[in-house]
């Protein structure tokens, strides 16, 4: 973490000298400049929380989405599009499985997928949990510029198996249909 996540107050009458703080000249200058350096301020703390993907403003992530040629979606939130950047800075090159498991884990965290190899198919299967539904596609991009090209891939969603739903009561899930229990976060 930064030091610069904390609002600065900042009071350009107070730098004066004792007798200067009392005209009334001095004061309207103080008073019209002290936004101006708020804002410079804040400009300044933009500009290195940007160094940080964690931290970066809109327009930090708008700056490396152009630099890396990713296309933000309209719906997309700030932390999709930071999600989308970190996913592209992560993927290395070459590809084993050791290194793809390890970007999966980063993308989804350690529980937030399962991932089969099929070795004499050529085909690799990923299931991203339901807390992640919104990643799916950045999974699926990052696999595709991670795996060699004769490889075959699908990423779909865990949904919820019965190891999960038993633990509630059919009256807790009455409200919910058959395709949310299956397919929304419980």
């Amino acid at each position: 973490m930064n030091n610069f996540n904390t609002a600065r107050t900042i009071d350009l009458l107070g730098y004066l000298p004792d007798v200067l703080q009392n005209t009334k000249e001095m004061q309207a200058i103080m008073a019209a400049e002290t936004p101006e350096i708020q804002a410079l301020w804040k400009a300044c703390e933009d500009v290195m929380n940007d160094q940080f993907i964690a931290e970066a403003t809109e327009n930090g992530v708008a700056r490396r989405e152009r630099m890396l040629g990713i296309s933000p979606f309209a719906t997309d939130t700030l932390d999709d599009r930071k999600f989308r950047i970190l996913s592209r800075y992560n993927e290395q090159l070459p590809y084993t499985r050791r290194s793809l498991m390890q970007q999966l884990a980063t993308l989804c965290g350690a529980d937030g997928y399962e991932i089969q190899f099929l070795t004499k198919d050529f085909t690799v299967k990923v299931k991203v949990e339901l807390t992640a539904k919104k990643q799916e596609a950045a999974v699926s991009e990052m696999l595709e510029r991670v795996l060699p090209y004769n490889m075959v891939f699908t990423v779909e969603l865990l949904y919820n198996q019965w190891q999960a739903v038993k633990a509630y009561t059919w009256g807790a899930l009455a409200s919910r249909t058959w395709k949310e229990i299956r397919e929304e976060v419980l």
